[in-house]
């Protein structure tokens, strides 16, 4: 086993000249033996207040340079980098970190942030902001120390935690992945095999995803700086300078989730000759519209492919061929998966062809996680007889391929991030006209799904109704990504013999609404 300050090393003990890591705000540029010296330097500073083996740090960082090093100065101490959204709500970050029990934490300079990070973390616990000191943070520049207080790389036991990074919560906090040393070499492999991501210099990345999602993080970040490749820090995601940056910085290797395809294409700057140096482009969601994937599938340079992975697994399935010429997954080379008849007799009653059932993933493979953080009651309900149930749900094709079609449950993927409709209900129920209200996720060809509120009773003014409960939504804790796209107002909702919502019913009358123009569907602006 190599961890994953080791394969950073090695990288820059092969090529200790070659550039690591690019800034997009400022145009720094550290080769790998600058970006070693660095990281050892940001790792003192980190020890000089009790950082070290063990100790769980918080990470609530755009993807900026300072998120970088941060959690590679970490790794090179084995402390636990606690990766969060930093687009949730300053409640649920102060919430993740208690439960989390986290010793330290690394944000934005936020007031309101760091007052419930104090009163989140143990008295006296060294919080650092990246860009100004604010309240008892401390500035993140001035955490830098002699490299040499260090000593030698003292590595871990497999067993140890290395990471915990962070799914969805239902009416409460996300759950706490606990990833331990030994997957992060495991699902390295598992990109270059197939992702189809070669090692070498040549590797120039774009680092657009949030290090907060493993394929972020492991998926681009990491294993770019492991195979000697450039990683290119992305700030912020702006279409037109992203579209230049490509073509100016010959960038080779992207990961994107659908919307952000949309937006590409959609630049005023945008050709197909901007795109030719793409090599290997890969996307993960549940849809995509077929026309703009045939789009890019012809117009940009290399191969797009499709992979598929949860948190708990990394990834678990790609594509045998181009995506331009199949759309059907299959287990990767290090993974064995089967499909199962929901609440059937287990891992062993598979679907036939062409029948739809949940995908189980083998959890002995080196890329799952152990347990969520504190929660045995959620990790086995996911971890059973030797499998993870996915709560995803595929079709088996004749040939043995799978393809997506949704949820066992009902949690929305939109844009890249996962939604339970719990948690947004429980917010919309605040207002007095969604007093009887269900959350459904509906394909979209931008975000994969939209997040949809469908509120029974139909206001004589639909837009003034939506307008008003989504203004309720701003001023709520509910997370920005979270909050509905469109409101259907139908006369009820429809229910089973025991009351039950029925959300595929729902999703089929919203789909209808949307289709026809129907004045109670209403979009809102602004998300």
């Amino acid at each position: 086993m190599h961890t994953g300050y080791e394969l950073l090393w090695m990288a820059a003990e092969r090529t200790p000249m070659h550039p690591a890591l690019i800034d997009d705000r400022t145009d720094r540029r550290l080769t790998y033996a600058e970006l070693i010296a660095e990281v050892d330097a940001v790792a003192a500073g980190f020890a000089s207040r009790g950082i070290g083996r063990g100790v769980r740090v918080a990470i609530a960082l755009p993807g900026v340079w300072e998120h970088c090093i941060a959690i590679l100065a970490l790794m090179r101490l084995n402390a636990v980098p606690a990766v969060l959204n930093f687009r949730l709500k300053p409640d649920e970050i102060a919430g993740l970190c208690r439960t989390s029990e986290v010793d330290a934490a690394i944000i934005q300079p936020d007031p309101a942030l760091t007052q419930v990070i104090e009163k989140a973390l143990p008295d006296g616990a060294p919080i650092w902001a990246v860009g100004a000191e604010i309240g008892s943070a401390r500035s993140f520049a001035a955490c830098r120390a002699d490299a040499a207080s260090l000593g030698t790389y003292e590595k871990p036991a497999e067993t140890d935690i290395a990471f915990l990074f962070y799914t969805s919560g239902t009416t409460g906090l996300p759950k706490a992945v606990v990833l331990n040393q030994r997957t992060t070499e495991h699902r390295l492999v598992f990109l270059s095999s197939q992702g189809g991501l070669r090692q070498g210099t040549h590797n120039r990345a774009l680092g657009c995803m949030p290090l907060s999602h493993v394929i972020g993080f492991f998926g681009v970040f990491l294993v770019t700086l492991a195979f000697n490749g450039t990683y290119f820090v992305v700030s912020e995601f702006s279409p037109p300078v992203i579209v230049d940056l490509i073509h100016d910085e010959k960038i080779t290797f992207a990961f994107c989730v659908p919307t952000m395809f949309q937006a590409l294409t959609g630049a005023g700057n945008y050709t197909p000759e901007k795109m030719a140096s793409l090599e290997v482009v890969l996307y993960g969601g549940i849809t995509i519209d077929p026309d703009l994937l045939a789009h890019i599938d012809a117009e940009w340079g290399g191969k797009v492919r499709h992979i598929y992975g949860t948190t708990e697994t990394m990834c678990s399935l790609s594509n045998p061929d181009p995506v331009g010429q199949h759309a059907t997954l299959r287990p990767a080379y290090f993974c064995r998966a089967r499909i199962i008849r929901v609440g059937g007799d287990g891992p062993d009653d598979i679907v036939a062809s062409g029948e739809e059932g949940e995908l189980i993933v083998d959890s002995t493979a080196g890329t799952v996680f152990d347990e969520y953080l504190g929660r045995p009651d959620a990790t086995s309900e996911k971890l059973r007889d030797g499998w993870y149930f996915t709560g995803d749900v595929f079709r088996r094709e004749d040939n043995g391929d799978m393809t997506i079609v949704g949820r066992v449950d009902d949690m929305i993927r939109s844009g890249g991030e996962s939604i339970h409709p719990e948690e947004v209900e429980m917010i919309l129920e605040g207002h007095p006209a969604a007093r009887s209200v269900s959350v459904v996720g509906v394909p979209d060809p931008t975000w994969g799904q939209m997040v949809v509120a469908v509120i029974a009773g139909i206001p004589q003014d639909p837009a003034a109704t939506a307008a008003s409960i989504d203004l309720n939504c701003r001023n709520s804790p509910l997370a920005g990504f979270k909050r509905p796209k469109a409101y259907f107002f139908a006369r009820d909702l429809p229910r089973n013999s025991t009351n039950k919502v029925l959300r595929r019913e729902l999703r089929e009358l919203v789909v209808e609404a949307q289709t026809t123009g129907d004045v109670s569907f209403q979009r809102v602006s602004g998300v």
